[in-house]
């Protein structure tokens, strides 16, 4: 009951395909090939797509989370996906202190790494 509820309120606070594309200042189409590519992350739902807001980051995609979101198994509920960008991880350092993911990116590091933890998930 616990996963349900966190995911039902994950779906909630994502955005849709139009304002994940008015976000972007592209077209909707573009960001539903995106999300075909696995260059954008998405939750397939009944009322269509929805995109977890941790991709995102002062109105424009986390850089170099393109280059990491592919290497995620499509299979990973996304509940983990989630918590996994947001955690801190050993193997991602800034400052002697591990970061997160998603810090990781934001601080303008390497996405190869963050890739590499990715295909391991």
């Amino acid at each position: 009951a616990m996963t349900a509820a966190a995911t039902a309120a994950l779906v909630a606070a994502s955005l849709t395909v139009a304002e994940a594309a008015a976000l972007l200042g592209v077209d909707p189409s573009r960001v539903r090939q995106r999300l075909a590519a696995g260059s954008l992350y998405g939750l397939k739902r009944a009322g269509g797509w929805r995109l977890p807001r941790f991709q995102f980051a002062d109105g424009r995609l986390v850089p170099g989370i393109e280059r990491v979101l592919p290497h995620l198994d499509r299979a990973l509920h996304p509940l983990t996906v989630v918590r996994w960008f947001g955690q801190p991880n050993p193997d991602l350092e800034i400052d002697d202190a591990p970061v997160s993911p998603r810090a990781w990116l934001l601080a303008g590091g390497d996405p190869a790494p963050v890739a590499a933890l990715a295909a391991d998930l």
